[in-house]
This record gives structure tokens, C-alpha cells and sequence, in this order.
């Protein structure tokens, strides 16, 4: 809401999240014209979707769909884009990477759960998705802090990558979010398997 009158905007994620964005984009922002980016229509067509985007628009699109069209997408000025579930764009050698990569935006915003999940070169994509030339190339990055970090465990080049991106970073803790979760359930059930499932167990 804040950005609306800058430009339109581009959320892109995992399909399946696709109903819940929609659904609380309208509860929460009713004055934003939500649009879902799909499957129908020409490429022609689902272009002049793209290029028709206004001040107060948002559009939603799933990560594959913005690989499809990703010059269309390239095209286009956003401004705002954000990526919900942002590791998966962790292997920046990806096309799924490189369409987000290519997208022009003045404002960019991940989101995700499990920045790093493998290895420091998945930060070093997400990073590159919205703070471009912050982490310098892959090549780089990879001489002065993942190779130092993940072979030699340096200290010192932890302690330099942290300061270098904690200006970019909002973490928050469970402890920070405690409040809004449910409560915890718990359900313990007995599972007796068949004789040959027992065999194979054991």
C-alpha cells in the first residue's frame, strides 16, 4: 500500500501459494487491484497483461510461469518486487534464477523461511536477487567468504560476511513470532504393521 502510487507490483512464488496471496491481498489492501499471471492465452496475450500493469496493481505470478515469460517480465519497471519462498531461486545457475535476476525493480524484497539451506552460495543468489553487486560475483564471493567459511570454518570472514549483509537482513525468532502461532498439538498414535511389514523393519 505504501509503494502502490510508485508503481505496480510484482509478487512472485511457489504456484501453491498463489490463492492464500491473493485472498489476503484483497483482505488486507481492498484498494490494490490484485491480478494472478496464468497459463491462458498466447504468449502475445499474456504479455499485454504484463505491459498494462499500473500504479495500484499488483501482479502475482508463480515462479515457472515467470521463467516462461521472464523477457516480457525483464520488460517491464516494477516498483516493487517481491519473492515469497525466496530459496528457490538458491541455485543461481538456474533459468528460474536468471528470469528473476533479469526483472528490473526499484524496491526488492525476499522472503523465506530457509535462506540457507546447503551451502553460502544460496545467499549469495537470494542476495543477488535483491541487493545486486552487494556480495561482488559468485566467483568472488566464493574466494573471500564460502570457500574461507564452509572449507576452514575462518571466523574472521563470518564475522565480515555477517557485517556486510546484516543492514539487509530482518530475522525474526521464534520467540518473535510465539504469540502468533497455535497451540501445540500433539497426537501419539499406535501403528501395528502386518507381519511383513514387522520383518522388514526389523
Amino acid at each position: 500500500l505504501a509503494r502502490a502510487g510508485n508503481g505496480p507490483a510484482l509478487v512472485v512464488m511457489p504456484t501453491s501459494l498463489i490463492g492464500n496471496w491473493r485472498a489476503e491481498a484483497t483482505r488486507f489492501a481492498p484498494s490494490l487491484r490484485v491480478h494472478v499471471y496464468a497459463e491462458k492465452g498466447s504468449t502475445s496475450e499474456r504479455a499485454t497483461v504484463i505491459a498494462e500493469m499500473r500504479k495500484h496493481d499488483i501482479l502475482l505470478v508463480s515462479y515457472p510461469m515467470l521463467q516462461i515469460d521472464g523477457d516480457a517480465f525483464a520488460d517491464k519497471l516494477w516498483a516493487t518486487l517481491v519473492l515469497d519462498e525466496a530459496q528457490a531461486i538458491k541455485n543461481a545457475a538456474a533459468k528460474r534464477s536468471q528470469a528473476v535476476f533479469a526483472l528490473q525493480a526499484t524496491f526488492r524484497l525476499a522472503m523465506s523461511g530457509t535462506p540457507i539451506e546447503n551451502r553460502l552460495g544460496e545467499l549469495w543468489s537470494v542476495m543477488r536477487a535483491c541487493n545486486p553487486g552487494l556480495l561482488g560475483t559468485l566467483a568472488r564471493f566464493n574466494e573471500r567468504f564460502a570457500n574461507l567459511i564452509e572449507r576452514q570454518n575462518d571466523r574472521a570472514a563470518q564475522r565480515t560476511l555477517k557485517r556486510l549483509i546484516a543492514p539487509f537482513i530482518l530475522r525474526r525468532t521464534k520467540a518473535q513470532v510465539l504469540a502468533d502461532l497455535p497451540p501445540r498439538t500433539e497426537l501419539v498414535l499406535q501403528v501395528q504393521g502386518d507381519d511383513a511389514e514387522k520383518a522388514h523393519y526389523e
